[in-house]
């Protein structure tokens, strides 16, 4: 699981350094902050000091807390705990490594107390940590990806395990200790092999969304949020969590 999080903290960092609008905020945020001059920089900093100090510490607190809050709220995920609470988990668990980074500079540069510093500084970043996160998720939200339900792909052989009463029309496998729950349209029934196992061997024939479930492409009907998580909605009417670590293949997978 430990490697799962660092892969996936590794590829949300690279998709979020690719995106040129992404820069041009994240400078444009600093620029302006050192432009205001908060906690008293305004004063003590001359403009290009305060503009360069600014943007520095943006910069380094947005990927220090970022990247913390996601592997956190990925590992959270990963050993159960549903969305928000695991946003939530990340977020203030950032906040820690944020605060002392700040507490730090403060302490480098303004010859502070760093620990009273970072007292003081805790519970603001705690509350923007939270907030940022949330926004976060509120626009991952907003990207909903439709299935397309037409889409045709050859039958894999493993399809060949299933009763013949129960036909070929899988819709989804669920994770049972050393077995998988088959669904087919006409029923369901358990196959012994790993969930993992078996989603290698049907390869672009569905998609694994979650550490217990796989589903069949031509099944999911959507892809949507759910009070804050996203789903996939199957063809049997069912809603099925996708998890954390498997957002980002599910969702290209069934664009």
């Amino acid at each position: 699981m430990n490697d799962t999080v660092v892969k996936e903290t590794i590829a949300e960092a690279h998709a979020i350094a690719s995106q040129g609008r992404f820069w041009m905020g994240l400078f444009g945020a600093g620029f302006v902050i050192g432009l205001t001059g908060p906690f008293g920089t305004y004063d003590v900093l001359s403009a290009p000091l305060r503009i360069g100090y600014w943007l520095v510490v943006v910069i380094a607190t947005f990927w220090l807390g970022h990247l913390v809050s996601f592997a956190v709220a990925t590992w959270a995920e990963a050993c159960g705990l549903g969305s928000p609470m695991s946003v939530g988990t990340g977020a203030l668990t950032a906040s820690v490594p944020v605060t002392a980074l700040l507490a730090g500079f403060h302490a480098t540069i303004f010859a502070v107390s760093f620990w009273t510093d970072a007292l003081r500084l805790f519970p603001y970043v705690a509350v923007i940590s939270i907030a940022v996160a949330a926004f976060a998720e509120t626009l991952a939200a907003r990207n909903v990806i439709p299935a397309d339900t037409a889409d045709a792909r050859a039958e894999p052989a493993w399809l060949d395990q299933l009763p013949a009463h129960l036909g070929r029309d899988l819709i989804l496998l669920q994770a049972q200790d050393h077995y998988v729950r088959a669904v087919t349209e006409r029923g369901e029934t358990l196959i012994r092999s790993g969930i993992q196992e078996a989603a290698d061997a049907l390869g672009d024939f569905g998609v694994r969304i979650h550490r217990s479930w796989w589903v069949a492409r031509k099944a999911v009907r959507a892809y949507r949020y759910r009070k804050g998580a996203p789903v996939v909605v199957l063809s049997n009417g069912l809603e099925l969590p996708v998890g954390r670590i498997y957002r980002r293949s599910a969702r290209k997978a069934l664009r």
